[in-house]
């Protein structure tokens, strides 16, 4: 006797190792079926053969539609205080980033907010952002520190999402957001580093960018990083093109996120590499830019394109949903491959095991949507597809939008 059943799937989508590539193939079963045991997938397959094979406990009917694992998001900063609603306007006037920030807005304000709020207010604002993200069918989300003004602040940071215990998996990353203001960079960059010893975060990351750390020093704390066997994330490439990116040919990236400036030879050297190239499309949409990665060049070259929301005051995007909509009306991506970029390979960025995927052995983390194909997962823009989710034992109803 199993503890779970998934039947009558209309479709089952799902890739077939890990990273998924460009170019890679995919696994669909039409009238599929799903078994499942302590909170992992046993079998798979069509659903006579898998009705044959077990009885269990429970059944879900999932209503001949769509079934996929559930979706990882591999770039987040929902933990903070406060909002920057005030400095969208000021954006749709044309102001620069520079601009906001003298204005008293951009992320030393939110620093500013969160520093202000309790580890009580911290922790309940990140369970509700986190349980919204649950209805668009999250199953695992990063989260990242970088709300503070020092070292001890953001160890601070780091301890909430530890302490956290959402019905979803967080994934903690340490990271080196942006310098002081009133000097002392170096300190700064050797107390991180510290910091980093002390508390042994699941990764690290460090904004590399025109106006926060530059090449060297992001060089210097990801490289103690892996001195410690944490897991590198590196923002890049996101408001200028100064180097950062291409340290992906000196140091064992995990990922490299953002890329909107990327040169086209360095987006080969990434695609060819073993990091995944994770895209944040709500940043560019919220930025008002029109820029996009070089999304060809990493398609020709075969590379690992993953996914995330980079939900944060500047882009307040709790949804997968839309991150994979958007990659597909923005930067081209066909629905297939942001789902294989959403799930799979985002995973593989977090360096999870048996996590993206519907396979034996597999952790039972799967999304019904109300849809017939995956076509619709980003053809349908808007969200309210998500009917249910399961995590390991535990099902999740949600009232989908109607069905197509």
């Amino acid at each position: 006797m199993i503890d779970l059943l998934i039947d009558n799937i209309g479709v089952l989508a799902t890739a077939r190792r890990s990273p998924w590539r460009f170019g890679d193939d995919v696994l669909i079963i039409e009238d599929a079926a799903v078994a499942v045991s302590r909170g992992e997938v046993l079998d798979v397959g069509p659903s006579s053969t898998i009705r044959k094979r077990y009885n269990a406990s429970r059944v879900i009917d999932a209503g001949n539609k769509l079934v996929t694992p559930a979706l990882v998001d591999a770039h987040t900063h929902m933990l903070f205080a406060g909002n920057r609603s005030w400095e969208l306007e000021l954006k749709l006037g044309g102001a620069t980033y520079g601009e906001i920030l003298r204005r008293g807005g951009g992320i030393y304000s939110t620093i500013k907010s969160t520093e202000a709020a309790s580890d009580g207010e911290l922790m309940r604002s990140l369970e509700d952002r986190v349980s919204v993200a649950m209805t668009h069918g999250a199953g695992v989300l990063e989260v990242k520190t970088g709300y503070a003004a020092t070292p001890s602040g953001e160890a601070r940071l780091l301890g909430i999402i530890r302490r956290v215990k959402p019905m979803v998996e967080l994934v903690d990353t340490l990271l080196m957001h942006v310098p002081p203001r009133e000097g002392g960079r170096e300190a700064h960059v050797n107390a991180m580093i510290e910091t980093m010893h002390q508390l042994m975060p699941s990764f690290v990351d460090v904004f590399c960018d025109d106006g926060a750390f530059t090449v060297d020093e992001s060089r210097r704390f990801l490289s103690a990083g892996a001195g410690l066997g944490i897991g590198l994330r590196l923002h890049a490439d996101e408001l200028a093109n100064i180097g950062c990116s291409e340290l992906v040919g000196e140091l064992p990236l995990s990922s490299i996120d953002h890329l909107l400036k990327t040169p086209g030879d360095v987006m080969a050297m990434i695609a060819k590499s073993r990091t995944a190239a994770v895209l944040l499309p709500c940043t560019a949409l919220s930025m008002l830019s029109g820029e996009k990665p070089r999304i060809d060049v990493l398609r020709r070259e075969g590379g690992i394109p993953a996914l995330g929301t980079d939900f944060s005051p500047n882009s307040w995007c709790p949804s997968m949903e839309a991150a994979m909509e958007l990659s597909t009306y923005l930067y081209g991506l066909t629905p297939l491959e942001a789902l294989m970029a959403a799930t799979i390979n985002s995973a593989y960025s977090l360096g999870l095991k048996g996590v993206g995927m519907v396979a034996p052995g597999s952790r039972a983390l799967l999304a019904v949507w109300n849809v017939d194909d995956v076509d619709w997962l980003t053809y349908w823009v808007g969200g309210g597809k998500l009917s249910q989710l399961l995590l390991g034992s535990v099902v999740m109803e949600f009232k989908a939008s109607p069905a197509t």
